[in-house]
């Protein structure tokens, strides 16, 4: 409640749980499992930047300096930019590293983003509520869509 910066803080303890998944399953905490908390990590901002714009008025009210109501929209739509694209770097790069995935995984990835930077694109040209809704609702589908992924191509393969 403090810091604008709020988000990315809070991401890396909203990523940790993956991680420990990742411990338990494996025996082992690899290079895979530090990539899932990165890229839960880079998730977290654009996801609840979102949401914030939504909300904006709100948080606003109750004095939380949320990035939009402290440095505007226009900058925090740049940082959701900015995010998602290391964020879809990040996920591409994933099924190279990673021994268990392969094809599936990788068009997969590449497609949810395609369209998860396509809506944040959208946000950052016409920053209003309508848009900001849309890439939340989809952030979420995307976040299960990943693991989903993850999942059958680890065991299809």
């Amino acid at each position: 409640r403090t810091t604008t910066q709020n988000i990315v803080i809070g991401g890396a303890s909203g990523a940790v749980p993956p991680l420990v998944g990742y411990a338990a399953s494996a025996g082992t905490v690899d290079l895979s499992a530090w990539y899932l908390f990165v890229i839960i990590f880079f998730w977290t901002p654009p996801h609840f930047w979102a949401l914030a714009i939504m909300i904006k008025d709100d948080y606003a009210r109750a004095n939380i300096p949320m990035m939009p109501v402290v440095m505007g929209i226009k900058h925090t739509t740049k940082q959701i930019l900015l995010y998602t694209a290391v964020l879809s770097v990040l996920t591409i790069l994933f099924g190279f590293v990673s021994q268990t995935l392969g094809w599936i995984y990788t068009i997969g990835s590449a497609s949810l983003n395609l369209i998860l930077f396509w809506y944040a694109y959208r946000l950052f040209k016409g920053p209003d509520r309508l848009a900001a809704t849309k890439l939340y609702k989809y952030s979420l589908l995307y976040l299960a869509l990943f693991f989903l992924l993850v999942m059958i191509d680890s065991v299809w393969e």
